[in-house]
């Protein structure tokens, strides 16, 4: 997915199963179409139930293990992965959603927001969104 500057914070909703490896690939563009450069830039990921409440989860790019997000330098690329070991410690809360395409229910587990600072301090948001929850069955 192509984000641009000139977008303001965009909106993007995503689904994570619970237990499994998951990742999210972006690449920032300029207003002229052309990669952002990320280099000297540092991110971060929250996922809280809801506005003000205390993350559940929280990944940054300057973790290099586990859970992290991959920042590409002058390719503007943004790898969000989550690990196993964090997705199934994820609970959802509440009634599941409308069933999917698949016809298995997926539960809203919170909201999140991707945290940018550039190489001179300054802070903004460059996404934010719902995030569901898809259950496991096998453990």
């Amino acid at each position: 997915m192509a984000i641009t500057t000139n977008s303001g914070v965009g909106s993007f909703s995503f689904t994570i199963k619970q237990g499994g490896d998951f990742s999210l690939s972006l690449t920032w563009l300029d207003d002229n179409g052309a990669p952002m450069n990320l280099t000297g830039y540092s991110m971060a990921l929250s996922i809280a139930r809801g506005v003000g409440l205390t993350p559940m989860l929280t990944v940054s790019s300057t973790a290099s293990a586990g859970s992290r997000i991959v920042l590409g330098g002058t390719a503007g690329t943004i790898d969000v992965i989550l690990a196993d070991a964090d997705t199934s410690s994820l609970t959802s809360t509440g009634l599941p959603s409308l069933p999917t395409l698949t016809n298995y229910p997926v539960f809203r587990l919170g909201l999140y927001d991707l945290k940018y600072t550039d190489p001179s301090g300054n802070v903004g948001y460059l996404l934010e969104g719902i995030v569901s929850l898809d259950p496991r069955t096998t453990v």
